[in-house]
């Protein structure tokens, strides 16, 4: 099998690349950089197959561009300045690592709330959730997996703002969790306020639903500390880069996606970059016309 990246002999060397590509689960992003290579430092060998194999690619209306989407493919380069870059990467990392996750388990994913009335101190909270997981999985399994964002109650999704409450809560994405009632769930796991847990039905931008509760606000978002908090055995992100645009596009064309959305932007310091999103499809063979 052919290798996708642009390899050197020496261990922690450096290698080129102008095509990256990302698969988050069932979504694919593809970066084609026009006017600048790139470099980074070698890892273990892997090819883009691993990326999309056994998907296909159909033609679709191309979508009007959204500002948000130039946004993420614009930052993706920008210098880190100011709170709304940083809150907008961590947007992205956390929807890819959501993205990855989704109906990847043998239980049916789950959407969960924690609230704790006066809670408002960001380290006491962290370490409730902490002792809920030890919990959690002390009486449920090992192999529970989560991605948890807090969120204070300010009052933007309230009917009456007047009557926020300022109290830190979880919004949290179990996987691989076992049926648990409610009551128990409320009474002998969390043990601290009221708990909301749902199966998830309707998959339809759920990782938007959770990163829209990142906030800016100063007691959460601390130097150095997370705003999010997932656990170490989430599937992870999957990122292959090459210097070879056919070896891509053939395994890109050979495979079934709908694509989504595509651009182009220009990025200062970077230059002209296409940008096209892809997610896996299950039926009907069809084609795609590449950014090139």
């Amino acid at each position: 099998m052919c290798n996708l990246r642009h390899k050197t002999e020496n261990k922690g060397s450096c290698e080129e690349y102008c095509y990256k590509a990302v698969k988050s689960g069932k979504h694919i992003e593809l970066y084609i950089y026009k006017d600048k290579n790139f470099k980074r430092k070698t890892k273990e060998t892997n090819d883009l197959m691993k990326i999309i194999n056994d998907w296909d690619i159909t033609e679709n209306e191309k979508k009007d561009k959204k500002e948000e989407e130039m946004k993420d493919v614009v930052e993706e380069f920008a210098p880190v300045q100011k709170l709304d870059n940083n809150l907008r990467r961590t947007q992205k990392r956390l929807r890819r690592v959501i993205n990855s996750n989704l109906g990847q388990y043998e239980e049916q994913d789950k959407f969960l709330t924690l609230t704790c009335p006066k809670l408002k101190s960001r380290e006491k909270a962290c370490r409730m959730f902490k002792s809920f997981i030890k919990n959690l999985r002390y009486n449920y399994g090992d192999e529970i997996q989560y991605i948890a964002v807090m969120e204070i109650q300010n009052g933007d999704r309230l009917e009456d703002p007047s009557k926020a409450t300022k109290d830190i809560h979880f919004h949290v994405l179990l996987f691989n969790c076992p049926y648990i009632p409610q009551k128990v769930l409320q009474d002998k796991v969390w043990k601290h306020g009221i708990v909301d847990i749902r199966k998830i039905q309707d998959y339809t931008d759920i990782s938007g639903y959770l990163v829209n509760y990142l906030s800016k606000d100063d007691t959460l978002c601390v130097k150095g500390k997370r705003s999010y908090f997932p656990s170490k055995k989430l599937k992870k992100p999957v990122e292959e880069i090459s210097m070879d645009k056919d070896l891509i596009f053939k395994f890109l064309t050979d495979t079934k996606n709908e694509l989504q959305f595509s651009a182009e932007y220009f990025v200062e310091r970077v230059g002209n970059i296409s940008y096209m999103k892809l997610i896996q499809k299950d039926d009907d063979e069809s084609e795609i016309s590449i950014i090139s």
